[in-house]
């Protein structure tokens, strides 16, 4: 049985740092016993549940790269910080990137942490067929993908959100079209949620003296199931896939490789709709 928060709680105590003390079957167990609009508000009280890494930082910045291992909460982090911008400004636009349309629906906005959970209040229409988002302050939200770079071609945002961007086949073109877009307001600025993978895209933009990294790894979001986290850390700890999925680095090429994704990158041609193949005709390969 829970124990009864009476017993345990001095009247100076911040409910939420309690909360988040708790392991998280009792944590669940704590908020079922709260009446709804007590529930409500402890739920958009984002900053103080967001974990260190999830929260924008301060500063001139064009690009937040969220750069961390699988749960650790980026999209969560991503859909907060978009919905702040809707929240607090003119109607705006909006472009969400994800890898396929597929993701950018069922992660970015259809997703237990995308807009629908995150910005519901702000929604008044969602329509699939189109991929566009409408909200009650006149922004509008419309999904792209990473492998249709000419369609970024022409559209005009305040912001973006990227997701996955280490999955996207036409990184490089996407990111470009992307940011020759990005020129709406006073202070265009883009997020990138992301499990790095290889590839000099990512890194590229990492280096821009303009762009912020914030992050970690899987181990750091204290909402994750403790049983969960203990097993992919027995069975992928140390190794290179457990380096990139858990702790979110962003690994060299495999050593002694043949092909590297950046020597491919180098020998992609152009076409007319933007898209890179390569010299015998194939598609371009996956950033």
């Amino acid at each position: 049985m829970f124990p009864r928060p009476e017993r345990l709680l001095a009247r100076d105590t911040d409910p939420v740092a309690y909360l988040r003390s708790l392991p998280p079957e009792w944590r669940h167990a704590a908020l079922g016993m709260l009446g709804e609009e007590l529930r409500d508000g402890l739920e958009r009280a984002w900053d103080a549940w967001a974990h260190e890494g999830q929260l924008a930082p301060a500063g001139e910045w064009s690009t937040w790269v969220i750069k961390a291992g699988r749960g650790f909460g980026k999209t969560r982090a991503g859909a907060e910080w978009l919905t702040a911008r809707i929240a607090g400004q003119a109607p705006l636009k909006i472009a969400l990137v994800g890898a396929t349309l597929d993701d950018a629906r069922r992660v970015m906005v259809e997703g237990v942490s995308g807009l629908l959970a995150v910005a519901g209040d702000w929604i008044v229409e969602w329509r699939p067929s189109l991929g566009r988002l409408r909200f009650r302050t006149g922004a509008e939200a419309q999904l792209f993908t990473g492998h249709t770079p000419h369609l970024l071609r022409g559209p005009e945002h305040h912001y973006a959100w990227c997701d996955e961007l280490a999955k996207w086949e036409c990184a490089q073109e996407c990111w470009d079209m992307l940011q020759l877009g990005l020129r709406l307001g006073g202070n265009p600025q883009a997020v990138v949620t992301t499990t790095p993978g290889s590839g000099p895209v990512l890194r590229q933009i990492m280096d821009d003296p303009a762009t912020v990294v914030t992050g970690g790894p899987t181990r750091a979001n204290p909402h994750l199931a403790a049983a969960w986290k203990r097993r992919v850390e027995r069975l992928y700890a140390g190794t290179r896939l457990g380096r990139q999925e858990l702790d979110g680095e962003l690994l060299p090429g495999a050593a002694g490789a043949l092909w590297t994704v950046e020597l491919i990158e180098k020998c992609r041609i152009p076409t007319r709709n933007g898209e890179g193949t390569h010299p015998e005709g194939g598609g371009g390969a996956p950033s």
